[in-house]
């Protein structure tokens, strides 16, 4: 039997490679396809989560109109879909013979398009800026080496629960060594990033380190609220939603960091 870690690291490490594939040597429509595939996933297993508490949505609707949201970064309409996306939620709604729960759906599927595929789709845009292809990279390598460090430093060390109502497993310490980890990393990516400042490398770190860290909570939040341990059942990760947490809130901060404070060019 493998253990529990060997799945994890065998899963990470399939990932992995595919991220590198995707990110070096792939065409673009290849990378298209696969933030593409994520955000389809991604949306499908939260919207699963949404029925698991008794909310009663088209599950297909909103994976359908999110996985159209990526489409948009070629064409600088994101803007439109998203409110085209919210007007035809509420036609759908319109249709529905039960009104009791025509907030809570329509909330719902919208924070759904929003949360997972508008945020994440934002690399796309990432992939298309200056040294995109490095800056895509460093993105993961950041929130995922992070996390790597959080769950080895938390295993060894960890005694203090940091929110245990949300996320029992999580400790103050495996917190600050996932941030200690991800600052690090933001650092010594001068090695490959030559054209960025360590100013900007250093803010790039603490803010990815902080903002990777809410997003893993707020998603175990969303699983505690639904009562699920894992939001998929990927061997040793959980689920796609799990593989994504950390990214999402993080992603869209780097776009905008590096196209306002930079100099990056769009």
């Amino acid at each position: 039997m493998i253990s529990s870690l060997g799945k994890r690291l065998i899963s990470s490490a399939f990932l992995v490679s595919i991220a590198i594939f995707t990110m070096f040597f792939a065409p673009d429509w290849f990378f298209f396809l696969v933030v593409e595939g994520f955000v389809l996933l991604g949306l499908n297993e939260f919207l699963v989560l949404a029925e698991k508490k008794g909310i009663q949505i088209n599950r297909w609707f909103g994976v359908v109109l999110g996985g159209i949201l990526p489409f948009s970064f070629y064409f600088g309409s994101e803007d439109i879909i998203l409110v085209v996306a919210c007007v035809v939620i509420f036609l759908f709604n319109f249709y529905r013979r039960r009104r009791d729960q025509a907030i809570v759906s329509t909330a719902v599927t919208i924070f759904a398009v929003i949360y997972i595929a508008w945020f994440f789709s934002y690399l796309i845009k990432i992939k298309h800026l200056e040294h995109g292809d490095f800056w895509v990279f460093y993105t993961i390598l950041l929130v995922k080496g992070g996390d790597a460090g959080a769950y080895f430093v938390g295993k060894t060390f960890g005694k203090t629960k940091l929110i245990e109502h949300i996320s029992p497993n999580k400790s103050v310490e495996g917190a600050w060594g996932g941030f200690a980890v991800t600052v690090l990393l933001s650092l010594i990516s001068k090695s490959y990033l030559w054209h960025a400042e360590f100013f900007h490398l250093l803010i790039l770190g603490i803010m990815v380190g902080i903002l990777s860290q809410l997003g893993d909570l707020s998603e175990s939040l969303i699983k505690r609220d639904a009562g699920v341990k894992d939001s998929g059942d990927m061997p040793g990760l959980g689920g796609v939603l799990d593989v994504l947490d950390s990214l999402l809130f993080t992603v869209p901060f780097v776009y905008y960091y590096l196209t306002a404070f930079t100099g990056v060019m769009r």
